[in-house]
């Protein structure tokens, strides 16, 4: 095959990173064929979220304010909090959200709290996705803590919080909320509904999704009919984690597949997935990579990373710059250079002849192309060849390129023709995206 020749296109980059800082119109709303989501004007929104779950809990004002700017930097539009946190938990002024943990009594000065921050970040043009009430996999959230807050609560006051919670922040344009956290929720099924309700009663204007426990999505654990999930979020590490309390735990493309696949249609997220920096080397910056890439690829709407930053401890700026939260900004950027809510996952096989490696393991190579058959968008975890069916591709040549998710590099090379098996080599022993575009400007035979 030809030598792909390593180019740098700074016009390239600088137009994608100018598309993807375009205002966004707040609040959120499904696309019409409800693959994703988009603001008011209709604009797709490739939701890119941080994990910063006490961010209510572990920083002033002006630490919430550093924390958001460095995160818009580098490229991160959504992130992950708690509202209420877990229960004892206090933010750095010593307040608490409840006042003896009863639910209809909320701590107004703490809740002051919370409002100037979400409305910190909507001057910052960043989306909240925020927990009303976090239900907890361990032994410590509301509905799992030895006393069983949410039980001794019931389904009435259950609901009046969500309407509490909705009335109060149904005024702030930037928010999605997450009901939920962690768990599934059949053992206060009544009390969670109840919840979500609520809080849809009283703030219809914004979306509602459910954090199930890790192997399960929204859609798994509510039924089809559910009037108040309007988008499902999938949660999952890979096979071989052994750290999670379900042992059985599929690769983020597996659980892509079947969301995509289900009906009725729902946008999906990746909500969660292994954390960079935590259980040694498995939260590798080439792991968070993988699971946006195979996320995307999947069907998903946008995806979430996360770090130990999520507990907001005293060592919270540390982990600000870890290399994988710096390298995602480089899908949004690539993604911006189509129209990447076109793409359909080859959830077949047809476009990746040999190469993909095998399917159900950590170091699977995931594919999509848009629905024109005009681009192709291949994830390559590590080195190897990867021999793709081109005709499926729509056009007489094809222009290959390279590009390093590490860094937002591309590669490219001089046109091919169509309709024949192609080997693609890696550059290098590093993960890669293959891009495969038809070249507008040759006419098909």
């Amino acid at each position: 095959m030809r030598k792909i020749l390593p180019v740098f296109f700074a016009i390239w980059l600088a137009c994608s990173f100018s598309i993807a800082q375009t205002k966004v119109v707040f609040p959120l709303k499904t696309s019409p064929n409800k693959r994703h989501l988009v603001d008011q004007n209709n604009n797709p929104f490739l939701y890119v979220s941080d994990s910063g779950w006490r961010l209510f809990m572990g920083l002033t004002e002006t630490e919430a304010r550093e924390y958001l700017l460095k995160r818009k930097e580098q490229g991160f539009n959504t992130i992950h909090v708690m509202l209420t946190s877990i229960p004892g938990d206090k933010n750095k002024q010593g307040q608490e959200p409840f006042v003896e943990y009863d639910f209809v009594k909320p701590n107004e000065a703490y809740f002051k709290h919370v409002d100037r921050i979400v409305s910190l970040a909507d001057s910052l043009n960043m989306l909240l996705a925020i927990a009303p009430l976090w239900y907890s996999c361990c032994n410590d959230g509301w509905a799992t803590s030895p006393q069983k807050y949410m039980q001794k609560n019931g389904k009435e006051k259950s609901y009046l919080l969500g309407q509490f919670v909705g009335n109060r922040y149904k005024k702030f344009n930037n928010i999605l909320w997450i009901i939920g956290g962690d768990n599934d929720p059949y053992d206060n099924l009544e009390e969670v509904r109840q919840m979500a309700r609520g809080l849809k009663q009283a703030d219809p204007q914004h979306l509602i999704t459910y954090h199930a426990a890790a192997s399960h999505s929204s859609t798994d654990v509510w039924p089809a009919n559910e009037s108040w999930l309007d988008i499902s979020m999938t949660y999952t590490y890979f096979r071989g984690f052994t750290k999670a309390w379900n042992k059985v735990q599929p690769d983020v493309y597996e659980v892509g597949y079947n969301e995509y696949r289900k009906s009725p249609v729902r946008p999906f997220v990746l909500g969660e997935s292994t954390y960079e920096g935590e259980h040694g080397t498995l939260g590798s910056d080439l792991q968070v990579r993988k699971q946006a890439y195979w996320a995307m690829l999947s069907g998903a709407g946008g995806h979430s990373y996360g770090s130990p930053f999520w507990k907001v401890d005293a060592s919270w700026k540390s982990y600000l710059d870890l290399p994988g939260a710096k390298s995602l900004k480089h899908l949004a950027e690539l993604f911006q250079t189509f129209d990447w809510t076109a793409l359909e996952p080859d959830i077949a096989g047809a476009l990746i002849a040999k190469g993909n490696e095998k399917y159900a393991t950590n170091d699977f190579a995931t594919a999509a192309i848009t629905r024109d058959h005009k681009v192709a968008v291949i994830y390559v975890p590590s080195a190897r060849g990867i021999t793709v069916n081109t005709g499926i591709l729509d056009g007489r040549l094809l222009i290959p390129s390279w590009y390093n998710p590490r860094t937002g590099e591309k590669r490219g090379s001089d046109p091919y023709p169509i309709g024949y098996k192609m080997l693609f080599e890696s550059p290098d022993k590093n993960d890669w995206v293959l891009v495969l575009r038809v070249d507008e400007s040759a006419k098909k035979k």
